[in-house]
């Protein structure tokens, strides 16, 4: 081969070597290009995500807080009406039950003290009669 030849063969490859890197390079940047433009979207995706998020967060609470108050409006009244008719059954349970208590707190202290004194704890030992079921319920 002559001295022409080499240093043309010589140039075509250094010519090859320098399109090879010169391709190399623009598709590296263009790979970096399009990771950078795929990062813009993705971050507009995420505000756009976030927007809705929110919205939808504060379209929730509103809406709970409609079903709340509207839940209290109807309640309320049944409350109302429930707490009309159930006092005065609790106020006539009391009047009933508050002779019973007294009756056998006296009749317990009767007997403790009876039992503590040695003294007989029946009913005819003191002279009195025994309480019918009668007067127990009164």
């Amino acid at each position: 081969m002559s001295n022409d030849t080499i240093r043309d063969v010589r140039q075509r490859a250094e010519g090859a070597a320098y399109t090879a890197v010169g391709v190399g390079v623009l598709g590296f940047q263009q790979v970096q290009a399009r990771g950078k433009a795929a990062s813009a979207r993705l971050a507009t995706a995420g505000r756009e995500a976030k927007g809705r998020a929110e919205l939808l967060s504060k379209d929730a609470r509103a809406a709970a807080e409609s079903l709340g108050t509207e839940v209290k409006q109807r309640v309320e009244p049944v409350v109302d009406r429930l707490t009309e008719r159930v006092d005065p059954l609790v106020a006539d349970v009391r009047a009933r039950v508050t002779p019973v208590i007294e009756n056998l707190s006296q009749t317990a202290r009767r007997a403790v003290g009876a039992s503590s004194t040695g003294k007989p704890t029946s009913w005819k030992a003191e002279g009195k009669a025994k309480p019918t079921s009668s007067s127990r319920s009164a």
